[in-house]
């Protein structure tokens, strides 16, 4: 008796857990709260960059780039959650590849070195997995439209300037060339959900 209400309680917990699990995936998919965090995001930025021109605040700069890395970043969410990628079989073999990554930022972090293999190299290879699985999943898109489009081109070039960076090839301020095409990604679909009616349900 007490082995079956143990059982009951057990499974109790799992049907809990897959609601939440589901209730939470239905929620990152919610438009409303990625727009208003972009839109949030785009206010503090342009507060800043008016501030940055009529005063001397010297805390203007940094609220401007807090700012867009907030739209930035509410935005790749929004485009993650709402995209078809995570539906994919390429979105497993990019878990697997975030792990690498994981391992390679730990180890540089740590300053370690394995048989001449040092964190930057597995970053590298990370990088470059990443760039190849997304490539793939693009091409077997059946329709291809411009938000893919420019999808595609972040992740490349975002990736490439990651890899140029962490070599020493290039400075840090090369990164605003993925975030300008990210900005442009959100704009592209705020407009095609706009159109669908859809943008903040």
């Amino acid at each position: 008796m007490i082995q079956k209400k143990d059982n009951l309680v057990d499974l109790i917990e799992e049907i809990n857990a897959i609601v939440f699990v589901e209730e939470l995936h239905n929620n990152m998919k919610n438009n409303f709260y990625y727009v208003t965090i972009v839109i949030i995001g785009l206010v503090i930025a342009l507060a800043s960059f008016v501030s940055i021109n009529l005063t001397n605040n010297p805390n203007a700069e940094v609220w401007f780039e807090r700012g867009l890395w907030i739209g930035q970043t509410a935005g790749f969410f929004m485009l993650f959650f709402n995209g078809t990628f995570i539906k994919t079989k390429y979105f497993r073999i990019l878990k697997g590849i975030i792990a690498i990554i994981i391992i390679g930022a730990l180890i540089k972090i740590l300053h370690w070195e394995f048989q001449g293999v040092s964190g930057n190299n597995i970053l590298t290879v990370g990088f470059i997995g990443i760039m190849i699985t997304y490539f793939f999943s693009f091409l077997n898109k059946p329709i291809k439209r411009s938000l893919d489009f420019l999808k595609l081109v972040w992740v490349i070039t975002s990736y490439t300037i990651g890899i140029l960076i962490i070599l020493h090839v290039i400075r840090k301020d090369y990164r605003m060339i993925p975030s300008v095409i990210m900005w442009m990604a959100i704009l592209n679909y705020f407009i095609l959900e706009n159109k669908k009616g859809k943008l903040f349900e």
